[in-house]
């Protein structure tokens, strides 16, 4: 008895195409609007480089806004920050992998983070 070859690609497969560094920019919706990501192969990888598809997510599914307006968090100061702006550097803290709140001071100075959410 002559059993058939043992074929682990069968005829009709396609071929895995090789892969290449993605070289054209992503267009990601966010809070500040539309934000265009590029990947540069050489620089070193950030705990914060999906960040910007996170902030989709959360525009997208309708999940920050909400979680701001039902916070009940209420200053009565004229120089007191906005609570958007005070959730939002808690919330970015939080994703940076600060764990203590003396760890969100090296965030505090950062004039990028609050136009996210915005």
């Amino acid at each position: 008895m002559v059993l058939p070859p043992n074929v682990t690609h069968p005829e009709g497969e396609a071929d895995c195409a090789e892969k290449r560094p993605l070289s054209t920019a992503i267009e990601v919706v966010t809070f500040a609007g539309k934000v265009h990501v590029k990947w540069d192969p050489t620089a070193a990888v950030t705990p914060i480089g999906q960040l910007p598809f996170f902030i989709e997510f959360l525009k997208l599914g309708h999940r920050f806004n909400p979680w701001v307006g039902d916070c009940p968090l209420h200053y009565l100061s004229n120089n007191a920050p906005q609570k958007l702006d005070v959730l939002g550097s808690l919330f970015f803290s939080i994703l940076s992998g600060h764990k203590r709140y003396a760890h969100i001071t090296a965030i505090r100075g950062t004039t990028s983070t609050p136009s996210c959410w915005a």
